[in-house]
């Protein structure tokens, strides 16, 4: 933390004082919120007072972690909260004074709130008799792709603040491209309404309706706001640039009435634009707060870094503060280049190894790159496990159908349920095999699937049916644990199923936790569980009941659903220092960790500078500060990419302390040239300082 904030930790108590901490987040705003909490608490406020509004639930629980340790009695219980965790929980709260005005046809009912692979299963049912009749025809885009960015429109109408009956009108008044794309928008029109439609009808409550129903029926009410502003007399908010627009609203509103108040927020960051964050919005608020203490970029790294960051933006054309006395070129370790990704992988590795052997710790080094693939996980796992160095490789989203054990524990399931009508490869069963029977290698696995299962009738044949010499080959201890797995399979179909969760559980206790099993492998079984349980209870709001239930979630979990327990357990900047970190850029911004020396990898491809391929929705378009008179010409397209490409290299250069390692080759994986806006800004950056 740097030494201005801490005036802030002891500023007034109850003079309706509010103060704005501007800078990096690695500047130290979080600790110096956590330093607030603890000067409240001891002063004898009550935690019941207190609102801690937080982005996002890992920095939830790192809050929890401090508040924890503090120990100050009974009374310092704190709220914690996301916003759309006190959005949910206020709603839940309110239920009678706004279900309905907010349109629900069965107000008395209590409301049923649906997490995110709810959600893509409600809009499956809706959105599949329409793409049946050709909506979205020529886009080519997997089922699951269509689903959530449908609901990304709906989650983006709520958190902006504008009416539903706008997305398809803004998104067509936009466009400036072919006419057809016009007819597109008219179909997520028509999709979104029914599916809006279909919620309020049965009372299901989406992200977007939590959204819309605490922001334009709750917040108005006389007497909602009575007990908010009776209750929360203390503010602390942390990223404020990471809020979304209605977060920014409740919280500028809530300002002038509170006895204190202490922010922190860096406009120029924000990088969850995909979900509709308004980092301008945290200029707005410092502006509310009576005083501002700010912290310098290079207060934070080297001149060095912040000259190379300001540099590298000049070049994508952006207005940058422009650091004086650092050189680029001394914030660049190395740049390392190779023909082949998998060489550039590989010659990375060593390097880290080499860095390690000298000295530096693993939690020192953090790898970043686009996206964390499955080549440059497995090259980076084996050379880490090699060197037996240990080390985190951390994805902020994951579908569960990813996971080899989830894939294994679904066809176990099929193989238990003969009334879903459904058949597995060869493929699946011999993975499952493998897990279920361990230890047992995937060849032999794959003898005993081919062998004893009948892909007509769905069932495992008895081991008696081998004959000696093929027995020969399984091995006797193999047939022995695969027998044991068919009888438990036979005597399941037999008696009358369990709710869907009870059988994974059922399984995992049964079958699947034996002694081979790894602890990775037994966290995911816990997801699965805590996923399947979740969706089993909005089920019945779905029209879902009986053996449906798991059938539905087996088909849904196959199409590449996104898990709802979608953060990712490993935190990185409470990982200890004895763990090398591989993250994507953006995830590894979000956790404001900090490394002596960072690994860019991949910095020709063009998938820094390029958005997903997104047809359906817009994230700039559909926010509150896009000009709806302006269209979406190929300037504005690249003017935002470029901006967007600073804020994350900034953003890394502001978690460096020592160097940069620059990564690239002169091919991806799929053959094509790397020769990205990042490559190209960096070569001039880099020649000029050299000339």
């Amino acid at each position: 933390m740097v030494p201005e904030f801490t005036r802030a930790v002891r500023g007034p108590l109850f003079e309706r004082h509010s103060c704005f901490l501007a800078g990096p987040l690695v500047a130290g705003q979080r600790q110096a919120l956590i330093e607030r909490l603890r000067v409240l608490l001891a002063a004898g406020v009550p935690g019941y007072a207190i609102l801690v509004l937080l982005p996002d639930r890992a920095t939830a629980r790192r809050f929890r972690q401090a508040v924890d340790r503090l120990d100050l009695g009974p009374y310092s219980t704190v709220d914690l909260q996301t916003y759309y965790g006190l959005a949910s929980r206020l709603v839940r709260l309110f239920w009678p004074l706004v279900a309905g005005k907010a349109g629900f046809a069965a107000p008395a009912r209590p409301p049923v709130f649906l997490n995110y692979e709810a959600a893509q299963y409600l809009m499956g049912q809706v959105v599949e008799p329409l793409l049946a009749e050709g909506y979205f025809e020529g886009l080519y885009l997997r089922p699951q792709r269509i689903l959530s960015q449908l609901l990304d429109n709906l989650n983006k109408a709520a958190v902006a603040d504008f009416a539903l009956a706008e997305v398809g009108p803004r998104l067509s008044r936009a466009w400036a491209g072919e006419e057809q794309r016009l007819r597109v928008y008219e179909q997520v029109q028509t999709c979104i309404d029914r599916y809006r439609g279909h919620c309020l009808r049965q009372g299901l409550l989406d992200a977007s309706l939590v959204f819309e129903v605490c922001n334009r029926h709750l917040i108005a009410q006389e007497e909602f706001w009575r007990y908010f502003t009776e209750r929360y007399r203390h503010l602390l908010i942390d990223s404020a640039e990471e809020l979304v627009p209605v977060a920014g609203d409740l919280v500028g509103r809530l300002l002038p009435r509170c006895d204190s108040a202490l922010l922190g927020g860096d406009a120029q960051a924000g990088f969850r634009i995909f979900l509709g964050v308004d980092a301008p919005g945290a200029t707005q608020l410092q502006q509310q707060c009576k005083e501002t203490i700010a912290a310098a970029p290079e207060a934070c790294t080297s001149w060095d870094l912040v000259a190379f960051a300001d540099r590298i933006g000049a070049k994508l054309g952006q207005a940058t503060d422009g650091a004086s006395g650092g050189s680029p070129r001394l914030a660049v370790a190395e740049v390392v280049q190779a023909r082949y990704r998998g060489q550039m992988i590989e010659a990375v590795a060593q390097r880290i190894v080499q860095k390690i052997a000298e000295g530096v710790a693993p939690g020192e080094i953090a790898v970043v790159a686009p996206h964390a693939d499955g080549v440059l996980r497995f090259l980076l796992s084996e050379t880490f496990r090699a060197a037996d160095i240990p080390f985190a490789i951390v994805r902020r989203y994951e579908t569960l159908r990813e996971e080899p054990v989830v894939r294994a524990c679904l066809a176990l399931a099929i193989l238990a349920h003969p009334d879903w009508g459904q058949r597995l490869s060869l493929f699946d069963l011999s993975g499952a095999l493998e897990r279920a029977l361990k230890p047992l290698d995937r060849l032999r696995a794959e003898l005993i699937a081919r062998h004893l299962y009948d892909p007509r009738s769905g069932q495992l044949n008895p081991a008696s049916a081998l004959n000696a010499a093929m027995g020969e080959r399984m091995g006797r201890p193999a047939l022995a644990r695969y027998e044991a797995l068919r009888a438990w399979i036979e005597a399941y179909r037999s008696g009358a199923a369990d709710p869907w969760d009870h059988f994974l559980r059922r399984l995992f206790g049964e079958v699947l936790s034996h002694a081979a099993l790894e602890p990775e492998e037994a966290e995911v079984y816990s997801k699965l569980i805590a996923s399947a349980a979740s969706f089993r209870e909005v089920a019945p709001a779905m029209a879902l009941e009986g053996a449906a239930i798991g059938q539905r979630y087996v088909e849904m979990i196959g199409a590449g659903v996104v898990a709802a327990q979608y953060l990712t357990d490993v935190d990185l900047d409470e990982a200890p220092e004895s763990i090398a970190l591989v993250a994507p850029v953006y995830t590894y911004l979000l956790s404001g960790h900090v490394a002596r020396y960072q690994f860019w990898l991949d910095i020709g491809s063009a998938n820094w500078w390029e958005p997903l391929h997104q047809p359906l929705t817009n994230h700039y378009v559909l926010t509150r500060r896009w000009n709806r008179e302006e269209r979406w010409t190929d300037a504005v397209d690249y003017s935002l990419r470029n901006r967007n490409l600073y804020r994350l290299v900034r953003g890394l250069c502001l978690r460096c302390r020592d160097g940069i390692y620059l990564c690239a080759s002169e091919s991806e994986g799929h053959g094509s040239a790397q020769d990205g806006p990042l490559m190209m800004a960096v070569q001039q950056v880099l020649q000029e300082d050299r000339g």
